[in-house]
């Protein structure tokens, strides 16, 4: 992705921060994109089953989605950003896929998410919702702890150009691309990242495994290294680091992440497997919940999601669970 012509924030109605807003709003500044606000706006009380007519119904949601639009409309003076502040609230459900689907309708470049915090009604841990944004949403989805990056960011570009997997070099480089774009609009530094492993290994119970003959491969560490430095040229690519770590990616890319201080760190995600699951990899997925700074997820140019273009409720005289027009 080489222009953010928009940036987009999803705003919980139910979060108390606007934490996100404010990330966004820099990166709008920095990156010379457009700035739009948006809230899902759902409650299951307003249905026909608590409503004596359709229009009252309709008059209740009206008001709901106009009140959080007043709330994003007041915010948008303290974020500091220079031109036009958008503002929509709309109704639909879930909320994951509302954000997907106003992603869509106004083809945005970029999709800034608040990580769950103490003031968040979603919990500590990252929450099914966001889960669904990272598989599902097809442009790239920065989820973020509300924290404001320091004047020169460290923005860590995470690759894996040894994996066989048939989407991984273009993966790869959309992943520098988009992490030098970062660093550039922000006036921060860009590293990347490898972890190789010289021996796979397996967990059985608590005890870790070899998956291979216990001998050394001399080769090993060359050839990740020449992978790496490819992958770089490919897109001529000059970081200020190059950290290739022995270790289990889980692990070293979060304590070089905490060492560096790094305020950013962007990850691919693979589109589909054999099955048509969309999956980030299993290394990846251990890693989010470890990181201690934002996440950019970024998926192949060409990926569709599978999130329906109609917003909720999509027939608004069915019955669903023996209730009427939820």
């Amino acid at each position: 992705m080489s222009n953010f012509g928009r940036i987009l924030v999803g705003v919980d109605p139910r979060a108390t921060s606007l934490a996100a807003a404010q990330v966004g709003a820099r990166l709008a500044g920095q990156l010379g994109a457009a700035l739009e606000l948006f809230s899902p706006v759902y409650n299951p009380h307003v249905s026909l089953a608590h409503f004596a007519t359709r229009e009252s119904m309709e008059h209740a949601r009206d008001s709901l989605c106009a009140r959080n639009v007043e709330r994003l409309l007041a915010a948008a003076p303290e974020l500091g950003f220079a031109g036009h502040v958008e503002a929509h609230a709309v109704w639909d459900h879930p909320f994951e896929e509302a954000l997907i689907r106003r992603v869509l309708e106004r083809a945005a470049n970029l999709l800034v998410v608040a990580l769950p915090g103490q003031d968040d009604p979603r919990g500590g841990a990252l929450s099914a919702a966001h889960w669904q944004l990272v598989r599902h949403c097809p442009s790239p989805v920065l989820l973020t702890h509300g924290k404001p990056w320091r004047d020169s960011p460290v923005i860590v570009a995470s690759i894996d150009p040894t994996q066989r997997h048939g989407r991984r070099e273009e993966l790869d480089a959309g992943i520098l691309r988009l992490a030098g774009q970062f660093a550039a609009g922000a006036g921060g530094t860009l590293h990347a990242f490898h972890a190789w492993q010289r021996k796979l290994r397996a967990f059985v119970g608590e005890a870790e495994h070899p998956l291979m003959p216990d001998f050394a491969d001399p080769e090993t560490e060359q050839r990740h290294r020449e992978a790496v430095y490819a992958a770089l040229a490919a897109v001529d690519a000059s970081p200020a680091r190059v950290a290739l770590v022995e270790g289990r990616p889980e692990i070293e890319l979060p304590e070089y992440c905490s060492e560096t201080a790094a305020d950013l760190v962007v990850m691919g995600a693979i589109a589909r497997n054999p099955f048509g699951r969309v999956f980030i990899g299993s290394t990846a997925e251990r890693v989010l919940d470890r990181l201690p700074c934002d996440l950019l997820v970024v998926k192949p140019d060409d990926f569709q999601t599978a999130i329906p273009r109609e917003r909720w409720p999509r027939d608004d005289g069915a019955t669903i669970l023996g209730v009427p027009g939820i």
